[in-house]
């Protein structure tokens, strides 16, 4: 099984994203009546005023931040996930007899999937990132942000926020590091 990282195609989109709701600033802004409006024909801002228009789109660029923070921790936790299970198959291969491999690996395959987050982050810590140590504290961070958005953003627990750039820098290293182990 080859890992690899799932990260770069949600940068990619992310980073599209925001070209367009760069493009929808200008496309508000245009003076000629007849190039705004087709520029703007059926959207939702087609009818609105430049304020209220900017206040959509800037409106709408922060809920996109926080969802691309969100499908960024998804996809590496997926990978985190896929990891461990990856790297449990060599250890249990190994198992004899070859009876009690197959269902010990089928036992931790399936219990893999209900490990938190916080806690495999705790192992690499002591492991795979005890010389980047703050890594595992970034991602805890990102973590925290993720479910703080996953559900609701209605908590009064304070939250630090997260921007996509440092979630997918901070992932990144992280399964940077696990591919290269």
């Amino acid at each position: 099984m080859s890992l690899s990282n799932p990260l770069p195609p949600i940068w990619q989109a992310y980073k599209t994203a925001q070209d367009s709701f760069r493009i929808a600033k200008r496309a508000i802004k245009t003076n000629e009546p007849k190039a705004k409006q087709r520029l703007l024909q059926r959207t939702d801002i087609e009818t609105e005023t430049i304020i209220d228009a900017e206040r959509l789109i800037e409106e709408s660029k922060n809920e996109s931040d926080a969802l691309f923070v969100l499908a960024l921790w998804a996809a590496f936790e997926r990978f985190l996930r896929d990891y461990l299970q990856h790297k449990g198959t060599a250890l249990l291969k190994n198992v004899t007899p070859s009876d009690l491999a197959g269902e010990m690996y089928l036992h931790f395959y399936k219990e893999v999937e209900f490990w938190q987050p916080d806690e495999i982050l705790n192992f690499l810590k002591l492991s795979l990132l005890k010389h980047k140590i703050q890594l595992a504290g970034n991602a805890k961070v990102v973590y925290n942000y993720r479910n703080w958005i996953a559900h609701g953003k209605g908590s009064s627990k304070t939250v630090s926020p997260v921007t996509p750039h440092k979630a997918y820098e901070t992932l990144t290293e992280i399964v940077n590091i696990l591919i290269a182990n």
